[in-house]
């Protein structure tokens, strides 16, 4: 069970993945028509619907946060007494390019990649506060061409060549500390005898 930065670290852990392998893929001269310097960046919604959006190369945006499926509170196998709350992380992947070549190749690219790599395990989540075992399953969305075209107006923004992508399961918790607000008053008395023996009055 992660810490409640796990979120932010899922999308930089994509992020990461794409430009690890893009940097393989132009060293062994393999990367046929993507743009090899187009930038790949994990954009927040704030920056998505700001008067300064992405001008070039792919963006990566959290556009929802909801539960996952699980009705009851998650327990960590790794760490006993640790209850937590299991996330779905909903991404738009959007590019950014201006010519129709390298927006379809790059976004193509993109797709591809992510279609190989559909879990993120160890060896691929960055950043600190993974417990071993933790790992989280890519998906593409299945949001409608006019269900997109609805994100895109919640934005302000014309449309874009755009995906979707469900990140599942994130599980958060706070580890072993306490999970209870801490005793701020209580109350204690004695009194002389057992009240058990006295006579009844």
């Amino acid at each position: 069970m992660a810490d409640t930065l796990a979120p932010h670290l899922v999308g930089e852990s994509i992020v990461a993945l794409l430009r690890a392998r893009r940097a393989l893929l132009v060293e062994g001269g393999q990367l046929a028509g993507v743009p090899a310097t187009a930038d790949i960046a994990h954009v927040s919604v704030a920056k998505l619907a700001s008067t300064t959006p992405p001008s070039a190369g792919l963006s990566l945006t959290c556009f929802h946060l909801t539960r996952a499926d699980q009705a009851r509170p998650v327990a960590s196998a790794a760490v006993p007494g640790a209850i937590g709350l299991s996330l779905e992380l909903h991404y738009l992947l959007a590019c950014w390019e201006g010519t129709a070549s390298d927006e379809l190749s790059l976004m193509a690219w993109a797709m591809l990649e992510l279609n190989r790599f559909p879990v993120l395990g160890a060896g691929h989540l960055v950043g600190t506060g993974w417990v071993r075992g933790d790992s989280v399953q890519l998906v593409q969305g299945g949001e409608t061409p006019e269900q997109l075209a609805r994100i895109w107006d919640s934005f302000k923004l014309k449309a874009r060549l755009s995906a979707t992508y469900r990140a599942r399961t994130v599980h958060i918790g706070y580890g072993t500390t306490g999970d209870s607000l801490p005793v701020v008053a209580s109350r204690l008395s004695f009194a002389d005898g057992d009240v058990a023996m006295e006579p009844a009055s």
